[in-house]
C-alpha cells in the first residue's frame, strides 16, 4: 500500500484526466495539488488531416488507440461525422486505461501491453509482428510521436493517421497555487508527457530551475526525464515503471520512503 503521508504532489494532468491520480494520492495520505498545464481540445472536422484520416477509415485492418484521449475524442469525431471502423478491424490499446475506455464504447480490445504502456511496448504486441501490407490506423493527437508509424512502416505496414485532438496550454493557471509554490514550494510534481513538461516550462519561465530544485519530478519514461533536464528542471527525477496511475503513485511512495530513511 503506497504511503504518501504529508507529501504534497502537484498534478499537472488536464482536469478531465486527473481524478484517478488525485484519488490515489489522497488515498495514500498525500495532498494532491491540482495544477493543470494542458487543455485537450478536439480538432475541427474540417481539418485536412482529419478529413484525410476519415477518408481512409474504411480501409483499416488494425486500429491503434494511443491514449484515453484518442478514444474519447476519436469516438466523438466518429459520432459527429457518422463514420465507423470496419467491424473486421482489430483494435489495440497502448495501456489498460485506454483499453477500459474502448470497452466502455463496446469494442473488443485485441491487444494491450501488460507492463510498460508506451510505443515500444505496443510494437512488441503479437498483432504487430507480421504487418506487411496491413493497413494500420493510428488514432492520436495532432503532432504525435512518429516512432510508432516509422517502425510499422519499416515492417511493411501501410500506416494511416486519424488525429482527433490537440494539446494546448490553458488560458490561465491557478495563481494561488503558483504563489504558494514560490513561497513554500511543493514536495513533488508528476509529469506524464513531453507536452506537459513544455507547458509547465513556459508557465514557470525563468523560475523553472529554482522552483523545481527541491521538488521531486515523477515521470513515466526516460524520454520525459531527459526532456525535463533539457528544459532546466533541476529536482530529483523519479522514474515510474510505466505510465499507469498506480505506477506513478508507487514510484512516488518509494521515493518518499527512501527520503525518510536518509
Amino acid at each position: 500500500m503506497p504511503d504518501l503521508t504529508g507529501v504534497s504532489v502537484v498534478v499537472t494532468r488536464a482536469p478531465h484526466q486527473s481524478a484517478e491520480l488525485c484519488d490515489l494520492i489522497e488515498d495514500a495520505g498525500g495532498e494532491a495539488i491540482r495544477f493543470p498545464v494542458t487543455k485537450i481540445e478536439p480538432l475541427s472536422d474540417e481539418d485536412p488531416d482529419v478529413t484525410h484520416g476519415l477518408d481512409q477509415l474504411s480501409q483499416t485492418d488494425i486500429a491503434i488507440f494511443v491514449s484515453p484521449n484518442a478514444v474519447t475524442f476519436g469516438f466523438a469525431l466518429l459520432a459527429r461525422t457518422g463514420a465507423a471502423l470496419p467491424e473486421s478491424a482489430k483494435v489495440l490499446a497502448v495501456g489498460p486505461g485506454t483499453a477500459r475506455q474502448l470497452a466502455k464504447k463496446g469494442l473488443q480490445v485485441d491487444g494491450v501491453p501488460q507492463q510498460r504502456y508506451d510505443t515500444e511496448a505496443l510494437l512488441a504486441l503479437p498483432a504487430l509482428q507480421s504487418v506487411r501490407d496491413v493497413r494500420v490506423l493510428v488514432v492520436r493527437g495532432l503532432a504525435g510521436r512518429e516512432t510508432l508509424a516509422e517502425a510499422l512502416a519499416g515492417r511493411g505496414a501501410k500506416v494511416m493517421h486519424l488525429p482527433c485532438y490537440r494539446r494546448v496550454r490553458p488560458d490561465q493557471v491557478d495563481a494561488k497555487v503558483l504563489a504558494h509554490w514560490r513561497k513554500s514550494g511543493f514536495d513533488s510534481l508528476i509529469l506524464t508527457s513531453i507536452s506537459a513538461a513544455d507547458h509547465l516550462w513556459f508557465i514557470l519561465g525563468d523560475e523553472v530551475g529554482a522552483l523545481t530544485a527541491n521538488t521531486a519530478l515523477v515521470v513515466a519514461s526516460e524520454r520525459i526525464a531527459g526532456h525535463c533536464r533539457t528544459l532546466g528542471f533541476t529536482g530529483t527525477i523519479v522514474l515510474a515503471d510505466n505510465a499507469g496511475m498506480p505506477a506513478l503513485v508507487n514510484a512516488l511512495s518509494q521515493w518518499q520512503s527512501d527520503r525518510s530513511r536518509q
